[in-house]
C-alpha cells in the first residue's frame, strides 16, 4: 500500500502492541480507509469477520473467499475496508449475474432461429398430392401391366385393386 509522507510518521503501531506486546516507536502509516496508524506489518486491511460467521456461511465460494481473507498474516481489521469489499463483491456478483443472463438471451434466441429454420425444413419437405398423383399412375401402369399380362382369378383381384387406386387417385387430385 503506497502512502506519502503525510500519511507516515513515528509512534506505536496498536496492532503490535495488542498482538505482539511491542510498544517500540517504529514508523507508522496511516490506512486508507480506516485513518488508524499502522506499522509496515499491519497496515494492509483485513476483514473484520468472526470464524463463527464464516463458518456459517452457506455460498461455498464466498466461504473459501472468507477463509482466504481470514487466513491472510499481518493487516489490520478495517471495517471500512470490509464494507467495501462486500459492496465490490456483490458489484461483481451483479455484473457476473447480468452477463450470464445476456448469454442465456442469446442462446434461446439462437435456439428459437435454429426451431423456425428446422420448421420451414420440415414444411418444405412435406409431401404434395402432385407426388402422390405421381406414384398412384406409375402404380396403375404397373397393374395395368399385370392386368394385361395374366388373365387368372389374380386378373379379378388386380381390377379391384386397379378400380380402388384410380379412385384414389381421382381423390387426390380433386383434393
Amino acid at each position: 500500500m503506497e502512502n506519502s509522507d503525510e500519511n507516515v510518521k513515528f509512534g506505536i503501531c496498536p496492532e503490535c502492541k495488542v498482538r505482539e506486546n511491542d510498544s517500540s516507536e517504529k514508523k507508522i502509516y496511516q490506512c486508507p480507509y480506516c485513518k488508524g496508524w499502522f506499522c509496515e506489518k499491519h497496515i494492509e486491511p483485513k476483514l473484520v469477520i468472526t470464524w463463527n460467521v464464516i463458518e456459517r456461511t452457506k455460498d461455498p465460494i464466498l466461504k473459501e473467499k472468507l477463509y482466504e481473507e481470514w487466513r491472510k498474516e499481518g493487516g489490520h481489521p478495517c471495517s471500512v475496508w470490509t464494507m467495501q469489499y462486500f459492496e465490490n463483491l456483490e458489484m461483481k456478483e451483479k455484473e457476473e449475474r447480468e452477463k450470464f443472463l445476456k448469454v442465456l438471451d442469446k442462446i434461446k434466441k439462437l435456439e428459437e432461429i435454429n426451431l423456425y429454420a428446422k420448421s420451414s425444413e420440415v414444411s418444405k419437405k412435406k409431401i404434395s398430392s402432385k407426388d402422390v398423383a405421381v406414384v398412384l399412375v406409375v402404380l396403375l401402369c404397373f397393374f395395368l401391366i399385370i392386368l394385361l399380362n395374366y388373365p387368372t382369378a389374380v386378373h379379378y383381384i388386380m381390377v379391384y385393386l386397379f378400380i380402388v387406386f384410380v379412385l384414389f387417385l381421382i381423390l387426390v387430385i380433386l383434393k
